[in-house]
């Protein structure tokens, strides 16, 4: 029978900090006087640490307190060593315990100052925070180098994420107030769109102006425009400039198949696919309409451009519930005709709902449907419902004298 030869791999999970105490009284570079300076120095640095994340009069705060400062030490020595033992001994030998532990602890400090995410907004240190994290990093869950330095590695990504969006941003005349509360991968798809669709001004878009540039990207006739891409990057930091060409492939690959696709709406791409995907600039007023006007031409017709009326909602919410067409005003024989379906057959939710969808802006359709559920629906059945035998409404004077209050009506005083 043949010989079988296993093998068994040996793991040594010790502290990298005893893992140098070790080399170094082996190799000579660490003396007894090095071992009993540092178990002198030791306590000093145990006792500030249970300070420090809790008290030193609490055996349970000092038991933790020792492992935390070898985790520390050990952080520290390893990534300060590179990983050579002899490198990390002759630390040892050189300097003291507390000033290992604290180096391990900046280590820790300079990560958590670290973007973790591509937000916008302006970043501050929170000295709670901070603790919080510095105190789970070096007991509970401590890093190992490699992942304190695959951590580091991805926050200084983010960083430069972040560095090219905003440069991005001032290059296409955005302010930092404008972009804060957006990420940077939002921020560099809008720049991605402007530049690949060639737009005639290269400022960030408006929501109106988005609109206006997924249309085009839709006509047939559209061809892009890499001369100004070409342009725009003429006078570009050489990093800046590669990352650009590297994002417009990323915008072709990923984001342009979606905002070509007849699936999605231009407004439901902005608002509910892409969860926000794009940055858009706050608009004026006339914006507002201008945006409301591309992307929901029924609705700013059926609403008369009146959308933010209440009046005017409760007219067409009543009448669609009630199975009339929805009117922005009622006549008193069509507020009449709503009465009386209501009376016999309730209101028709679902319909409420469906015409909303169908037809209103995607960013307030929620807050239509609760408007009508929460709000109008309720108020209106006790008002305009006949089923009290103390207050009888046989001509509707109470119900229609609700409609004229809640309600746009084109009637002047006698309801009958």
């Amino acid at each position: 029978m043949a010989s079988v030869n296993n093998s068994v791999a040996v793991v040594d999970d010790r502290p990298y900090f005893e893992k140098a105490v070790r080399f170094g009284l082996a190799q000579g570079i660490l003396t007894p006087a090095d071992i009993a300076r540092m178990e002198a120095d030791g306590p000093k640095g145990i006792v500030q640490i249970a300070d420090h994340f809790g008290t030193a009069y609490l055996r349970t705060d000092l038991e933790s307190a020792v492992a935390r400062m070898a985790n520390l030490i050990s952080l520290y020595l390893e990534d300060f060593s590179n990983g050579d033992l002899r490198a990390a001994a002759m630390s040892l030998r050189d300097n003291t315990l507390l000033s290992h532990s604290r180096g391990g602890s900046e280590m820790l400090k300079r990560l958590h100052a670290m973007p973790g995410e591509t937000s916008l907004h302006a970043r501050r240190v929170d000295p709670l925070a901070q603790k919080i994290f510095v105190n789970e990093r070096s007991f509970a869950f401590p890093l190992s180098v490699a992942s304190y330095r695959a951590q580091v590695a991805q926050c200084q990504a983010n960083q430069m994420r972040i560095d090219f969006a905003r440069w991005l941003a001032r290059q296409l005349n955005a302010k930092p107030d404008e972009y804060e509360d957006y990420s940077a991968e939002e921020v560099i798809r809008s720049a991605m769109l402007l530049l690949y669709a060639g737009a005639k001004t290269l400022e960030m878009p408006s929501k109106g102006e988005f609109i206006k540039l997924v249309e085009a990207l839709r006509k047939k006739s559209f061809k892009p425009k890499p001369t100004t891409l070409d342009a725009f990057l003429r006078e570009a930091p050489e990093a800046f400039e590669q990352m650009t060409r590297q994002a417009m492939q990323e915008f072709i690959d990923t984001a342009l198949p979606r905002l070509k696709s007849p699936e999605k709406s231009a407004d439901e791409i902005l608002h509910a696919e892409a969860q926000g995907a794009y940055f858009v600039r706050d608009a004026s007023e006339d914006d507002v309409v201008a945006y409301d006007r591309l992307v929901a031409k029924e609705w700013v017709r059926i609403t008369k451009g009146n959308a933010d009326d209440p009046a005017v909602l409760a007219t067409i919410f009543l009448s669609v519930a009630t199975g009339h067409p929805p009117k922005a005003a009622a006549l008193l024989k069509e507020a009449k005709s709503i009465i009386t379906a209501f009376r016999e057959k309730g209101f028709d939710s679902k319909a409420v709902a469906a015409f909303i969808d169908e037809h209103a802006p995607y960013e307030q359709r929620e807050d239509l449907k609760l408007m009508w559920s929460q709000d109008l629906r309720p108020d209106a059945e006790v008002h305009l419902a006949d089923n009290d035998p103390q207050m009888p409404d046989a001509y509707m004077d109470r119900a229609l004298k609700y409609f004229k209050q809640n309600c746009v009506a084109n009637w002047k005083s006698s309801s009958r």
